[in-house]
């Protein structure tokens, strides 16, 4: 890569415009080479410098981890995407009948099960976590019909993660290891924080009361949530989950088949906001013409994003330690697809709407972990977010800037400027009704309760 001082400049420059106290980049091209950026501290209080090896929660992109496990045991005659759950769990008992008797894998692996999807209760540490967590879905409410709709689901894999230990006969981290880690030789991808605390780690931050980062003290995840977002990894085992994706890397015994390799990033579903279709447990996207995988993931202080260009075999992995590390990660991300690959996002042709079209969605729309507000403005929409809860055992409520939002269509928006990930919000009707029953934002959808 030409300008790797450049990369530096680029790096401090997004870290500090942003209040991000660390950060690693790594570039995986299709020789095969690696450039890895380290940048800043691992925590603020002790100031110990973030170093290639440093350990950093990659929050949801174990959904894809969790997805290549699941295609293994497919490959293996012991699981079928589209058999009912409740056929490898009998047990299983849901608010809704229908979803009960006829949810698949593939529903769970596609976000589109219509359970709700951030339930974050915590069920101990012991073996039975995940099965205490599952007996307890009843109590979700199911948000949309099964299949109707995409919309980011949480508890859906957690309960993926309880079919595959009801599977494999084991808890879901020992099966993670033995079928996933260690074929791919990722020596330095944890579950536990007792195994994270011998190795250089870094812990979360969020902003304080003035402004400046903090510590977050929730620095594991309950075991329960571990299927959907719990591993904890260097930059460098990322882009070697990253590498065996895109065919670079062929270890002895590969976990899946490039077959299943290539199902993964098949469009399994329309999404929306950030991807313009799932897979399975890929977000999948457009970019300069060029087709991109990817995942993100967000814990408690932390961000992080896994980028992949199948076409030019290359990848990028972000890791950073603060809750508003995405804005951090995609300014890099979005200059390093320019400057590396010649990948340039464009801006959306946007479309005009009229003061009537423009106040329908106006109202205050709510799901659990956030309010959101929005109001009619002149050639948009003013989105107003007020989180309310989270993965944190000692939740406060953050007020995020106000989004301004651009029609591109009738019903979908766009907000910032174009960046490596899309950026989209959309609202959804229910059949005939004049007004949107929900607003979908950050992947979720909020119901209109007033407006």
């Amino acid at each position: 890569m030409n300008g790797s001082q450049e990369l530096v400049r680029v790096v401090e420059q997004a870290c500090r415009r942003h209040g991000v106290p660390g950060m690693v980049i790594g570039v995986l091209r299709d020789d095969g080479e690696r450039i890895v950026q380290a940048y800043g501290v691992a925590s603020v209080e002790t100031g110990c410098p973030v170093q290639r090896d440093t350990l950093f929660q990659i929050g949801s992109i174990t959904k894809v981890f969790l997805a290549t496990l699941a295609l293994r045991l497919v490959e293996e005659g012991r699981l079928d995407l589209d058999a009912p759950v409740i056929s490898y769990l009998p047990d299983l008992q849901l608010s809704d009948p229908e979803t009960q008797q006829r949810l698949t894998m593939r529903h769970l692996l596609t976000h589109t099960s219509g359970i709700l999807g951030d339930h974050f209760q915590d069920c101990g540490l012991g073996d039975d976590a995940l099965a205490r967590y599952v007996a307890d879905l009843h109590r979700l409410p199911q948000i949309h019909p099964l299949g109707r709709c995409w919309s980011y689901c949480n508890s859906g894999f957690s309960l993926a993660g309880r079919v595959i230990e009801a599977l494999t006969g084991q808890p879901f981290e020992s099966a993670m290891r033995e079928l996933i880690f260690e074929p791919l030789g990722l020596e330095r991808s944890f579950f536990f924080a007792h195994d994270v605390i011998g190795y250089p780690h870094a812990v979360g931050h969020r902003a304080g009361d003035d402004g400046q980062p903090e510590v977050v003290r929730d620095f594991p995840l309950p075991r329960s949530v571990h299927p959907a977002g719990g591993i904890t990894a260097t930059v460098d085992d990322l882009l070697t989950f990253a590498s065996f994706h895109l065919g670079l890397a062929r270890p002895e015994r590969p976990p899946i088949s490039r077959e299943s390799v290539v199902l993964m990033q098949e469009p399994q579903t329309p999404a929306a906001n950030w991807a313009e279709h799932y897979g399975l447990g890929w977000a999948l996207w457009s970019l300069g013409g060029a087709r991109v995988v990817g995942h993100g993931g967000s814990t408690n202080g932390f961000q992080a994003h896994l980028t992949l260009l199948p076409e030019r075999r290359a990848a990028i992995a972000s890791l950073t330690n603060h809750e508003g590390g995405s804005a951090a990660y995609l300014e890099v991300e979005t200059w390093l697809l320019a400057q590396e690959f010649g990948l340039r996002p464009a801006p959306p042709p946007l479309v005009t709407l009229s003061e009537a079209e423009l106040a329908r969605f106006a109202g205050e729309y709510r799901y659990p972990l956030a309010r959101m507000t929005i109001r009619p403005a002149a050639g948009g929409l003013w989105l107003n977010v007020v989180q309310t809860g989270g993965l944190s055992r000692q939740p406060r409520e953050r007020r995020l800037p106000p989004l301004f939002l651009r029609p591109v269509g009738r019903n979908e928006f766009v907000s910032g400027p174009p960046a490596a990930v899309p950026n989209r919000v959309d609202f959804l009707f229910e059949d005939g009704a004049e007004r949107p029953r929900w607003i979908r934002a950050f992947g979720r959808l909020a119901e209109r309760v007033t407006g």
